[in-house]
């Protein structure tokens, strides 16, 4: 019996090991039917520029497709984060190759612009866009063109480490011209640029070369130079001149900029009365402004200057050669009366005055306004309507305030103030002045003036000087 008792015991251990190997084989059928398989894969062909990506940080960069068996990390997600925060254009990547899973995961082949990291990395379920770890990435940024001239000062000898096809680390594999091999010949050129971008990592400036000393066919035109090898002759020496902006007179927009020495010497020194009283600064406007076909009178009274130091920037108006502008002759009635208008001019101190009649007559000098006169072709007329709505269009014209005065129905604060608006004009011609009245109201109660402090003026103009 014990003989008879083993053989079934051994007879049912065959049986079920039988039916335990067969689970375990159809285990690992259905395993291996539910592997990760790449069923696509596929070198990138659009523009190159367009793939230039980052990475997120929230995903590894592999040797094969995550998911696929047999992938190993080449770039763990901590790496990734670093890399997606870097500063120096080594970590931007380019994609070129895009593969799709069994399971409808994308994944794309990219490279660090210095070769260190290459691999695959998951980007999401859709081939049209970036996703998951990686993301689109402009490498550099277009900034405003200063249109100054430079000077070369980065030149080290025969070998090319100036001149580059395109920002370094800008794109994949594009870095020192070839175009240019003896930098030598290069030493104190002086250079313009095209266009101006910045690094998008580093915030390194670059400059695209326009011409070389004067010429345009010259091998380095159309490269690339860093910021730091070269020196902005336009740039503002603080210690001996100031930076004039012309802007016009009927628009506000700006014509030139250019640096003028002062004949001072000294950061911050006072340079006023030196500007005003020399002819060699007037020159040098005159000419800056008939270069760029403008007309700048240093003497006349919207370009009167209050104040100017070393190192400061000063803004004076012109006149677009062909055309000229007009100033208001502009009056107030404060009583009512017929024939009792008075003049109006500006005053630069915010002291208050004793009294209503102190205060008639006066207004501040208006506070952020931008000058923007009157202006048209020379000698050609305009109406009275035309007037009366460039002063209710101008910043400069549109509300004056008088300064404040003590007034006996203020029985708050002891103190009041006019506000004046344009109310009439007449028609002239550009180039002459033409007449405005302002109505006048008075506000009473208004806040007591605090210290009193003289604004500074400049590059304002004072039109009712």
């Amino acid at each position: 019996m014990r003989s008879s008792f083993a053989k079934s015991i051994y007879v049912g251990a065959a049986v079920l090991g039988l039916a335990g190997l067969s689970a375990v084989t159809t285990t690992t059928a259905s395993a291996k039917s539910k592997a990760v398989k790449v069923t696509s894969s596929k070198l990138l062909t659009t523009n190159a520029t367009t793939r230039n990506v980052t990475f997120t940080g929230t995903n590894a960069l592999y040797t094969k497709p995550g998911t696929v068996k047999g992938a190993k990390v080449v770039a763990s997600t901590t790496t990734a984060k670093k890399l997606a925060a870097s500063k120096e254009g080594a970590a931007n990547f380019r994609a070129y190759r895009v593969a799709t899973t069994n399971r409808g995961s994308v994944y794309y082949k990219v490279v660090s612009f210095d070769g260190t990291y290459r691999g695959w990395i998951y980007g999401g379920k859709d081939k049209t866009a970036f996703a998951g770890g990686v993301a689109s990435y402009d490498t550099t940024k277009d900034q405003t063109n200063s249109g100054s001239t430079f000077t070369l000062t980065g030149t080290t000898g025969t070998k090319n480490d100036l001149f580059f096809t395109s920002p370094a680390y800008a794109e994949y594999k594009v870095g020192r011209s070839k175009a240019v091999t003896d930098t030598s010949t290069y030493k104190n050129a002086t250079l313009t640029f095209s266009a101006t971008t910045k690094t998008s990592r580093e915030g390194d400036t670059w400059y695209k070369v326009a011409s070389v000393n004067n010429s345009t066919t010259d091998p380095a035109v159309g490269t690339w130079v860093k910021a730091s090898n070269v020196k902005d002759n336009n740039a503002l020496d603080a210690s001996k001149e100031v930076a004039v902006t012309i802007k016009d007179v009927a628009t506000g927009a700006t014509v030139t900029t250019f640096n003028v020495t002062t004949g001072v010497t000294g950061v911050g020194a006072d340079a006023t009365d030196a500007l005003k009283n020399s002819t060699t600064f007037a020159s040098d406007v005159a000419t800056k402004a008939k270069a760029a076909g403008y007309t700048v009178n240093t003497a006349d009274k919207v370009n009167n200057i209050t104040s100017a130091k070393n190192g400061d920037t000063i803004v004076l108006y012109g006149v677009k050669n062909g055309q000229n502008y007009s100033t208001p002759t502009a009056y107030a009635n404060y009583t009512g009366d017929v024939n009792s208008s008075v003049t109006l001019s500006t005053t630069t101190s915010t002291d208050a005055v004793d009294s209503a009649s102190d205060a008639q007559g006066k207004v501040l000098a208006p506070a952020g306004g931008t000058t923007q006169l009157f202006g048209g072709t020379d000698g050609t007329s305009f109406t009275a309507d035309q007037a009366l709505a460039f002063l209710n269009g101008s910043s400069y014209y549109k509300q004056l305030l008088s300064p404040k005065f003590k007034d006996a129905d203020a029985k708050a604060t002891g103190y009041s103030q006019y506000t004046l608006t344009p109310e009439t004009a007449k028609g002239s011609t550009f180039g002459t002045a033409f007449t405005a009245t302002y109505k006048v109201t008075k506000t009473t109660n208004v806040a007591a003036p605090t210290t009193a402090t003289t604004p500074d003026t400049t590059g304002t103009g004072n039109p009712f000087a």
